[in-house]
């Protein structure tokens, strides 16, 4: 299926009023994890961010890829056990049983899903708006640190060896230039080990003592077989009218494409939304933030220790005259998660545990690890010396170590010293030494 048949298809979805580009806290498009689509995410004023006696010089920014389609075997999920589904809760209703409204009964009884297993992972036609509508805005924002007029000496595109990183990429170019510059762009080419945008990736160290290691899943897994989850899944069942209580794995399919429906199309709303309520789609919201924090967060100090391979790249480059003035890459859930965690931020006040649901957290992947989710350090000279300005989705953000938004950078490199020239990715990830992870 080629770009223009992908295009097509996320064009064609059941369609509902444009009401739903607005709703309240309650609604549970704001609890779906690693799938929240960017729209709802990114910072609508794109006005120039400037400061006095400062001019933006630099800039270094690390994208996630843009909304995409599932994995093969959620698609598999789609063609088989929710299709199934779809006919039985149908049916049940007819029967008087469930809570399901006629709009909600005649979006499911619309649904249909094709999507080729071999386009697993794909970026999608959103996913490339958001790429080209996020290059305008920060071009906007730092319009001398990223100009308009495509410079091979001054602009530097990496992505990881897929198709949803790379066509980020190309489709991030698309908004900075016009098409002839964009089209001539010369992308630095893919690495099959890329210890800067994946590092995790081959740090065999990480992939045994964390990936694989069974102790990182105990709080999910806790967490999945709880009295709380329990009672979501029976309640869930009850309002699609069941008369068995689903297993946690067809629930979690159906939060998944929830998300990952809602993400494609600007106007519709997954008819497998509405299974869920607040309280149950935040229930499955944290079951997904507690992998992500003991696999990719906080939970083992290794994983953030590994990011100082990508950390390095921006420090060098700053600290270098000549260097790219504008260093764009393309990356993944897992890269920006762990660079988050290297940078202090997002960080519980306790370790987040599978016995009971914390609210209160800041370690959210719905608000800091949606789709397109970037982080951008912008370069600023001044007349007091070089500074550096933290964008996280768009947004200024203060460094816990700074005591400012923009930080010195002689304060940074101070602080992140070992990152910087401690950062030996070999004798960090060989099996062979004995640290501790």
């Amino acid at each position: 299926m080629n770009i223009l048949a992908l295009s097509i298809l996320f064009s064609v979805f059941y369609q509902v009023p444009d009401v739903i580009a607005s709703f309240d806290d309650k609604d549970v498009r704001n609890f779906l994890g690693t799938r929240t689509p960017y729209r709802f995410r990114y910072n609508k004023n794109d006005s120039r961010i400037k400061y006095p006696s400062c001019k933006d010089s630099k800039i270094w920014m690390i994208v996630r890829h843009g909304t995409r389609l599932p994995s093969v075997k959620d698609i598999i999920g789609m063609n088989s056990t929710l299709r199934e589904l779809k006919y039985e809760i149908l049916l049940k209703h007819k029967m008087g049983k469930g809570d399901l409204n006629p709009e909600q009964l005649k979006m499911l009884e619309d649904w249909s899903r094709e999507i080729d297993g071999e386009q697993e992972k794909y970026l999608t036609k959103e996913g490339q708006d958001e790429m080209i509508l996020l290059a305008e805005r920060m071009q906007k924002r730092f319009p001398n640190a990223v100009k308009n007029k495509y410079n091979n000496q001054t602009f530097q595109f990496r992505y990881t060896a897929t198709e949803r990183a790379q066509q980020s990429a190309r489709y991030f170019t698309i908004g900075l230039f016009d098409k002839k510059d964009a089209q001539g762009v010369i992308f630095s080419p893919a690495k099959k080990i890329d210890p800067v945008l994946r590092f995790y990736k081959h740090c065999d160290k990480w992939q045994k003592q964390v990936k694989k290691n069974p102790d990182t899943y105990t709080e999910q897994i806790l967490y999945g077989n709880s009295g709380e989850m329990n009672k979501t899944l029976a309640a869930i069942s009850k309002r699609l009218g069941l008369d068995n209580v689903l297993s946690l794995d067809t629930v979690n399919l159906m939060y998944k494409i929830c998300g990952f429906e809602t993400s494609w199309s600007k106007h519709y709303l997954s008819p497998w939304c509405s299974a869920f309520d607040q309280e149950s789609a935040e229930m499955l919201e944290y079951y997904h933030d507690l992998k992500l924090y003991w696999m990719d967060g906080y939970g083992h100090n290794l994983t953030y220790r590994q990011a100082c391979m990508a950390i390095k790249t921006m420090f060098d480059n700053f600290s270098h005259k000549q260097d790219p003035h504008a260093m764009f890459l393309f990356a993944h859930s897992g890269t920006l998660l762990k660079i988050l965690t290297h940078l202090q931020l997002y960080k519980p006040e306790s370790p987040l545990r599978g016995d009971t649901i914390n609210r209160e957290r800041p370690w959210r992947a719905s608000t800091i690890d949606c789709f397109a989710s970037n982080l951008a350090f912008v370069l600023y000279k001044c007349k007091d010396g070089d500074h550096v300005l933290t964008l996280h989705q768009e947004r200024i953000i203060k460094l816990p170590m700074c005591e400012s938004e923009l930080c010195p950078l002689k304060h940074l490199q101070e602080h992140f010293h070992d990152s910087i020239y401690n950062c030996d990715y070999s004798d960090m990830c060989s099996l062979d030494k004995d640290t501790s992870s």
